[in-house]
């Protein structure tokens, strides 16, 4: 037990005697890892079983982080997330990356776990455009068309956008592209039903979309927050709808969630971020 009350354990004998460990900030590094390494959000019982560790140990160590500014408690008030000042732990001297580069290791991952493409879209202005994406290996596959601009009522990538810039954007939004341009038989044009979409996206916190921007290919998108909680744009994923059908894309949904709130975790951590070739 060391003189402050914390205890510690011993170094090896082949090391330097002098050299210990302090348990308690073990724990601490220990549960701020597990938040850096796979998901964005613990509440303390869960956190306890992944790690092996009492909730009690847990709780003081996510008190300790929260109070550091390291974990903030999520809007529920059950659960933890990173917080913004794990931005001071980076390498001053390594240059933030770009929105591309940081999301593509998810890309990789919703693309092996559906099987179907995935696109990476970021809001500009009254449009969402493709910047990055992984194509399906399959004979039929929806492609990336990486520079696409979408209108924010079309696609499910628009509108998980057009669902969280708030109403006074969307009202502007109406007015200024009414009448809404038609893509496909199915894409949403009517002020109304554009209204019960976005209030269905806020409520859900994600949009769906069965052929509003592509004939028959169905889709969904996710949100992407920078560190002000504004969005940077959009995740999505799809394919056509005789193999990624609605009770597919329903069975595979929490997998989704979950990969997307990672991403998100990371994206929060930023408040601008470099896009290359992109215009701001």
């Amino acid at each position: 037990m060391a003189d402050d009350g914390v205890d510690v354990a011993e170094a090896p004998a082949d090391r330097d005697s002098a050299w210990k460990v302090n348990k308690a900030t073990v724990r601490i590094l220990t549960v701020l890892s597990a938040f850096a390494a796979h998901r964005a959000s613990y509440g303390v019982t869960e956190l306890s079983q992944k790690l092996g560790m009492t909730k009690n140990m847990v709780f003081r160590a996510l008190n300790t982080l929260v109070d550091q500014g390291y974990l903030v408690r999520a809007a529920s008030g059950g659960r933890y997330e990173l917080g913004f000042r794990v931005v001071e732990l980076l390498n001053p001297r390594q240059p933030e990356p770009d929105l591309r580069t940081l999301a593509k290791p998810f890309l990789r991952r919703l693309a092996e776990m559906t099987g179907e493409s995935v696109l990476l879209t970021i809001h500009r202005g009254d449009h969402v455009v493709v910047i990055d994406g992984i194509e399906s290996s399959d004979e039929l596959t929806s492609r990336v068309p990486i520079g696409a601009a979408f209108p924010l009522h079309v696609s499910p990538a628009s509108r998980a956008v057009l669902g969280h810039i708030g109403d006074a954007v969307v009202t502007r939004y109406i007015k200024d592209n009414s009448p809404l341009r038609r893509v496909t038989d199915t894409t949403i044009t009517d002020a109304k039903q554009l209204w019960q979409e976005v209030r269905l996206v806020r409520e859900r916190g994600y949009a769906l979309g069965y052929g509003d921007s592509t004939p028959g290919k169905v889709s969904v998108a996710f949100p992407m927050w920078d560190a002000e909680e504004r969005v940077w744009g959009a995740v999505a994923v799809g394919g056509p709808g005789e193999r990624f059908t609605r009770a597919r894309l329903e069975a595979l949904l929490p997998q989704v969630q979950g990969i997307a709130r990672e991403l998100n975790q990371r994206t929060r951590l930023y408040s601008a971020m470099p896009t290359p070739g992109i215009v701001g």
